[in-house]
């Protein structure tokens, strides 16, 4: 329910600094400062808050690229916290035209999904409608378009690159814009994961950078969500006005949330992760926080505290986290949305266990179910790369499906073999002295690191799923050979060849 009282005194912060910054400049014109009593103090109250709040009311120098690098119904969660983010932002405020969102769009209307054309990013009790973020999730590239070569242009603004090819939207934002970028899939060491290709951190950093030299941006925020996310951006430079988010430190997984058996939605069990604990945290946070008063920083602040199964990291430029969350996710507050209440909590919200409650909006925008257990700190969780397995498993057993017993067999073949060529590389640089092969520390060499990579995929093939959870081992091999990657190459070449 909403409570009137502290509404007001969410919104009085912004109602004073305007008055202040009005009067302020009423005083000034006709000088008359001192007469009116608006001294040093109250001018700078107005001048530091108001000319921003008042600005983050403005969608239009908001931009957005949302990606779900995954394919397969085990990979549910990754298009569920897309399309959720998606509604977060139409929501607030920002033009369809200026979200460009890339996934592979096989979820919806998979065989496998018990409520065909709907995808949810969280479970409700029975006889409680989910929300379906699905709806309305306008997608610009999907399938075979969803590449890192698509998402560098896209980024870039290269529009002439991807003509005929998708939507063929990209970012048109100048050095007077906001840009927000939420990236979630698979990842490893150094790696993010696209549906059949992955991208090296050294390309994903290069592409910011580029941004930043064309003034492509204000300011940008990226929000990651990968396995070993904390990799990406070892490197990424301070002075580019990028801050950055990830859902993991660099050598851990990220994790699945909303998992069996709370996967669960209207009495329906979807036998799949419905969300990722690090991107369900911050969505859930913005659906039920003013985006005005609540500030980057904040939101960083609530997400590290609520994600306790791996360590949710900052990279980059803070000096603007102190920044509306309103001016890279929308503008999702009472100014703008009168028509959409807003439930506004500063704790855990506070629900009665009996009477599940939801919030409510238009037909085209929805607003996220708030209705009761599980919360995604209490439902069941994942580790990120056993999630579509434990998929696999749950459907085989609940139905028999033949899909989900080939999902399964594949997904332990993979990761056996990715397990065996790893180890022969290993053994093939180290002469069979294995225990010489240095631990990775969540530190590693990014041209070595590279080079090793391009020449996995050249002998080797693209890094599936399984074999992402083994990119650790070429940072590992890096240090062992003083990041020399000749060696690294040939033991890759050799094995792979064989």
């Amino acid at each position: 329910p909403l409570r009137p009282v502290q509404n007001m005194a969410k919104l009085l912060p912004l109602v004073l600094a305007a008055i202040g910054y009005a009067q302020a400049y009423t005083a000034k014109q006709s000088g008359t400062e001192q007469q009116h009593g608006w001294d040093a103090q109250t001018v700078g109250f107005s001048q530091q808050f108001a000319p921003e709040m008042l600005a983050s009311t403005t969608a239009s120098n908001h931009w957005a690229v949302l990606i779900a690098g995954s394919a397969g119904y085990g990979n549910y969660r990754h298009q569920a916290d897309v399309c959720h983010a998606y509604q977060i932002l139409r929501r607030g405020g920002i033009p369809e035209e200026q979200i460009i969102v890339l996934m592979m769009d096989d979820i919806a209307h998979n065989p496998e999904n018990p409520v065909p054309g709907k995808v949810f990013n969280k479970p409700t009790e029975v006889g409680v409608p989910g929300v379906d973020v699905y709806g309305g999730c306008a997608i610009d590239y999907s399938g075979d378009d969803v590449t890192p070569y698509t998402f560098t242009k896209v980024l870039t603004g290269d529009a002439e690159a991807l003509k005929g090819v998708g939507s063929g939207k990209v970012l048109r934002s100048t050095d007077k814009d906001r840009v927000f970028v939420n990236f979630v899939d698979h990842g490893g060491v150094g790696l993010i994961g696209f549906p059949k290709e992955t991208m090296h951190a050294s390309e994903l950093v290069g592409a910011l950078q580029q941004m930043h030299d064309a003034s492509m941006y204000k300011e940008l925020v990226f929000y990651l969500e990968a396995c070993e996310s904390g990799s990406m951006f070892q490197e990424l430079p301070t002075n580019i006005a990028v801050y950055a988010t990830s859902a993991a430190n660099a050598h851990e997984s990220s994790w699945g949330t909303y998992c069996m058996p709370h996967s669960m939605v209207d009495g329906v069990n979807l036998h799949t992760c419905l969300g990722d604990l690090y991107s369900v945290n911050w969505m859930e946070d913005t659906d039920t926080h003013d985006g005005i008063a609540e500030t980057l920083l904040t939101q960083f602040e609530t997400v590290k505290r609520l994600t306790t199964r791996s360590h949710v990291m900052a990279f980059g430029n803070s000096s603007f986290t102190t920044e509306p969350t309103a001016d890279f996710e929308g503008d999702a507050n009472p100014m703008i949305t009168m028509h959409t209440p807003l439930i506004f909590n500063d704790n855990a919200p506070q629900r009665p266990s009996d009477t599940p409650t939801q919030t409510t909006t238009t037909d085209t925008n929805p607003a996220i179910t708030t209705a009761t257990p599980p919360s995604a700190a209490a439902s069941t969780a994942l580790p990120s790369r056993d999630a579509a397995l434990a998929s696999a498993f749950s459907r085989f057993v609940a139905t028999g499906s033949d899909a989900a017993a080939a999902e399964l067999i594949s997904g332990v073949q993979q990761r056996q073999r990715a397990k065996a060529t790893f180890d022969a590389i290993v053994r093939r640089v180290t002469r069979d002295e294995t225990q010489q092969l240095p631990s990775y520390d969540g530190v590693f060499h990014q041209g070595c690191h590279y080079a090793a990579h391009k020449a996995y995929v050249s002998a080797c093939g693209e890094w599936t799923e399984a074999a992402l959870a083994h990119s650790a081992t070429l940072a590992r091999l890096c240090a062992h050979t003083h990041n020399e990657h000749a060696e690294i190459v040939a033991a890759i070449n050799a094995e792979c060849s064989a």
